[in-house]
């Protein structure tokens, strides 16, 4: 099997963004990126990507709980966005928010990374 080109990898990312998973695969597209053009990664995107952790860590929780909620009727139970989308906010950045400013990140730098 073909090995995926980083711009391969930004889009297929860009399609499910909120793929059970992705917090982490976008971190390591975003280090690939900022190597392969010698910058560091800027503070607004370092905090995209907190938002983005936070709120998969939160969604992690979240599903164990009412996986492990067997006696309580699932109507009682609130909704993934219900708890933590709240929360996450408190990060300063809404989880729309750290997308977009990730996906700005990757047009910024799209054309130095043009034939990777």
């Amino acid at each position: 099997m073909e090995a995926m080109t980083v711009r391969q990898k930004i889009d297929e990312w860009k399609e499910r963004p909120d793929a059970l998973g992705s917090e982490s695969k976008v971190a390591v597209i975003i280090g690939e990126v900022a190597a392969m053009v010698g910058e560091d990664v800027p503070s607004n995107v370092m905090e995209a990507l907190r938002a983005l952790s936070l709120r998969g860590t939160m969604r992690d929780i979240a599903s164990t709980i009412q996986d492990g909620e067997e006696c309580v009727p699932r109507q009682s139970l609130a909704t993934f966005q219900r708890s933590v989308d709240p929360v996450a906010s408190t990060c300063r950045i809404s989880w729309g928010e750290a997308l977009a400013v990730i996906a700005k990140y990757f047009a910024e730098r799209e054309s130095k990374l043009k034939g990777r």
